[in-house]
């Protein structure tokens, strides 16, 4: 009877399993979101979907994060934060197992590499959906692995409905099928389109709404653009120094199999990792550099592609011990760079884990909580507030799908405004989200301005005003 988990499995799912305690600890123990903005903004979407059952079809929530987070999201906050705890302990299984499918020796290390992660690691302890993308994505390369290959489209063909760049993985996917000729599981990786189609039809009334209701789609170019080299630079700030070293001699070593002519080329390793995170980068690249689909160049993005880039960096530091003839030295060299990885994250630097900064409430958060304290304590619970800043929501424990309690603020300028209100306005979001500036406020002669917080770090200033208005 062939055995489930060998002995090296045994160690990986213990080193896992620790991982994970170490993780929700962290998650139970921090009040941080690691985004004011999307990761509060999805957290919302599941919590109140139950209240809202068109949050599930919401494209920009995406569909899937919806579906599988909103269990955990009743538990407020700290429920997603459990959920991506989950996610990210089952990513670092699947990309162990799929680094032995593709033969890579010393799998075990890729676990390591998933763990030891900074920028992956801060981004567990949010509502963001890139974890979950991570997790799906590695998932259907280690079914195709697996000759689970039915499987492994129908895994894939959902991914537009976590992460909307799950086009491009379902577009690699399908050139790899056209590559080795198995055309007929290309019908397979629509399932996903079929399914919420269907779904979507009875709410929106439109069976192309996964098409038509993609909010990326008219870019309104609001965040700017960026240059070529950005997404290259930031991933170092994402998987750290060496890491990056390493995955550079992870592409080093299969370049020299490509000019050895010793490589096939259409195979799931080099189509399904190496030309995949090639593409995932280079697309979001070219989206900030002409500054289209909303892109706003942000390097969580590239979390998406972190068991990727784990995969190819064990490649890498096998390298090494291939081009080191020498055992002993060999042995030693791979124990202090696997030793730099680990403790690359708690040495100060620009790309390490800054406790206090990325596990705590952002300076925005802060304010908004102060103004939530103050209106808790003077007006009543029902009253009507109009407000742009996610976190007002979860601090305060309002339902922003509840038009009858809030809105946001750009609807201010055309509502029909109930007799008594409050405005919240923030110097970011307010402004660039919603297209209200602080002067149309304080020129508005029905306002009356109630409380200023303000704060200045590095040079950036956050303020958020209270307005009351009657």
């Amino acid at each position: 009877m062939k055995k489930i988990f060998d002995k090296q499995d045994k160690l990986v799912l213990i080193g896992i399993a620790s991982y994970f305690v170490a993780l929700v600890t962290i998650a139970i123990n921090t009040n941080g979101t690691c985004d004011s903005g999307d990761s509060i903004t999805h957290f919302l979407f599941s919590k109140y979907a139950f209240q809202h059952p068109e949050n599930f079809l919401n494209h920009w929530a995406k569909p899937l994060f919806v579906l599988l987070s909103s269990p955990f999201a009743q538990f407020g906050f700290v429920g997603i934060k459990l959920f991506n705890c989950i996610v990210a302990a089952a990513t670092a299984w699947f990309t162990y197992q799929t680094a032995k499918k593709i033969n890579y020796k010393n799998a075990w290390l890729a676990t390591v590499f998933i763990c030891f992660t900074p920028g992956y690691f801060t981004h567990i302890f949010s509502g963001l959906t890139e974890p979950l993308f991570a997790l799906i994505s590695i998932l259907g390369i280690y079914y195709l692995l697996s000759d689970r290959i039915y499987l492994a489209v129908c895994v894939i063909s959902f991914l537009p409905f976590v992460r909307s760049e799950g086009l491009i993985i379902i577009g690699i996917f399908a050139f790899y099928l056209i590559a080795n000729k198995q055309y007929r599981y290309l019908p397979w990786l629509l399932l996903g389109h079929v399914v919420y189609s269907i779904a979507g039809f009875f709410y929106y009334h439109d069976l192309l709404w996964v098409i038509t209701k993609i909010p990326y789609a008219a870019s309104s170019g609001k965040y700017g653009s960026g240059n070529l080299s950005h997404f290259i630079i930031q991933l170092n700030y994402i998987i750290g120094v060496p890491l990056y070293c390493l995955l550079g001699l992870g592409f080093v070593k299969k370049i020299k199999l490509f000019f050895s002519q010793k490589e096939i080329y259409f195979t799931v390793e080099n189509i399904l990792i190496y030309i995949l995170f090639i593409a995932f980068i280079t697309a979001h690249t070219l989206f900030w550099y002409y500054g289209i689909f909303e892109s706003m160049g942000l390097n969580r993005v590239l979390v998406s592609i972190v068991p990727l880039a784990a995969i190819i960096a064990l490649n890498g530091i096998n390298f090494i011990s291939e081009i080191i003839k020498q055992k002993f030295i060999s042995k030693i060299v791979f124990i202090l760079f696997t030793g730099f990885v680990i403790l690359f994250p708690f040495i100060p630097n620009p790309a390490s884990v800054n406790w206090k900064k990325d596990l705590s409430l952002s300076t925005d958060e802060i304010l908004i909580a102060d103004a939530a304290q103050y209106i808790q304590a003077n007006f009543p619970k029902n009253t009507f507030m109009y407000y742009t800043h996610s976190y007002m929501s979860l601090v305060m424990d309002r339902d922003p799908f509840d038009k009858k309690q809030n809105r946001e603020l750009k609807n201010f300028i055309i509502d029909k405004h109930p007799s008594h209100y409050l405005i919240i306005w923030d110097n970011w979001f307010s402004v660039v989200e919603n297209g209200v500036s602080l002067e149309q406020l304080k020129t508005d002669d029905k306002l009356k301005l109630l409380k200023t917080y303000q704060t200045k770090t590095n040079g950036v200033t956050n303020e958020v005003i209270v307005f009351e208005g009657k």
